[in-house]
């Protein structure tokens, strides 16, 4: 039989996967409305899944979920568009560079200083969500064939349009998912801490 705790993480598990799913599918689907001007959470959920999910499975489930949206959008127009082309294949690049930061940043506030953590998070995801982004930028103006061939200086300066708001745009939701953290387990740890001195308290009795 399983644990309590076994159970407890299983529990925290599939509630995490439904709210990045659910996330996922109330941003990215911007595809089929105007309606929606959240912004997108997708290169948020690949990091935020290595740092809570931290399973493989997820990943590819996540990216599974990304490319089926993109079809079923580019089928609903009657077009690909922009949306897939050549250098779409590489994105799987981007999203693993997320995943991957995620999972080797996740914060533990019991053996670490908050600060610590939230410098050690905020820098992953800046250096991922960077290289995230000149993965998907560079292979889509080198590989989708939309583009003539372009110098550096050229490239560098269609790419600073884009820069700061695709790696601002994961900031947000990290951030919610980092204070949501924070305080679940302080909540969590002063409870454990409170039941340990009552039960101590009630042992010398």
């Amino acid at each position: 039989m399983k644990s309590a705790s076994q159970k407890t993480s299983m529990s925290l598990f599939v509630a995490v996967l439904a709210v990045l799913t659910l996330l996922m599918l109330a941003t990215r689907t911007h595809h089929f409305s105007s309606l929606n001007h959240l912004p997108s959470a997708s290169i948020a959920i690949f990091f935020l899944a290595g740092m809570y999910l931290r399973n493989i499975k997820a990943f590819w489930f996540f990216y599974i979920m990304t490319l089926t949206v993109d079809l079923a959008s580019s089928y609903f127009r009657g077009q690909f568009g922009d949306c897939i082309t050549t250098s779409y294949p590489a994105l799987v690049l981007s999203y693993a560079a997320m995943f991957t930061a995620g999972y080797y940043t996740r914060p533990n506030w019991q053996q670490s200083a908050w600060q610590v953590n939230i410098i050690r998070v905020a820098l992953a995801l800046f250096i991922a969500s960077s290289i995230a982004f000149f993965i998907s930028n560079g292979s889509y103006y080198a590989l989708s064939g939309k583009f003539p061939v372009l110098s550096w200086a050229e490239y560098a300066t269609r790419a600073d349009k884009y820069y700061f708001k695709s790696i601002s745009n994961p900031v947000f939701y990290v951030i919610s998912a980092i204070m949501i953290d924070f305080t679940v387990s302080h909540f969590f740890a002063d409870k454990a801490i409170n039941t340990d001195t009552d039960n101590n308290a009630n042992n010398q009795l």
